[in-house]
């Protein structure tokens, strides 16, 4: 994915994340592909630690309650807005979700 320069320095955290699917074709992970500077700020974790990384990678304990909505989300072009507590970073999100190509998903996060 290219580096999408308008939204580095955005004061919100950004991110295209791509799906892995297993042989059935159910969303077992996502990759970070995209990652602004605020992302990095929210999720407490420097961008080059997230790039190219699965979520699972980076957060071993991670929750899977996120994957549904996203493979919603990069396989049908559906946009959804979650309001959750993310556990990973002790956070209270609203994530703003769309499909900017197929196969993806962009995120936007706002911590309460």
């Amino acid at each position: 994915m290219e580096k999408c320069t308008l939204w580095d320095k955005i004061p919100l955290a950004f991110c295209v994340i791509e799906l892995v699917f297993d042989e059935k074709g159910h969303g077992v992970d996502f990759v970070f592909r995209y990652c602004n500077e605020m992302m990095a700020d929210v999720e407490g974790i420097p961008i080059s630690e997230m790039i190219n990384r699965s979520f699972y990678e980076v957060f071993e304990n991670g929750d899977k309650k996120w994957l549904v909505t996203y493979a919603d989300v990069a396989l049908n072009g559906n946009k959804h807005t979650l309001t959750d507590y993310s556990p990973e970073i002790d956070k209270h999100l609203t994530i703003y979700c769309y499909q900017p190509i197929p196969g993806y998903c962009a995120c936007i996060l706002i911590p309460k």
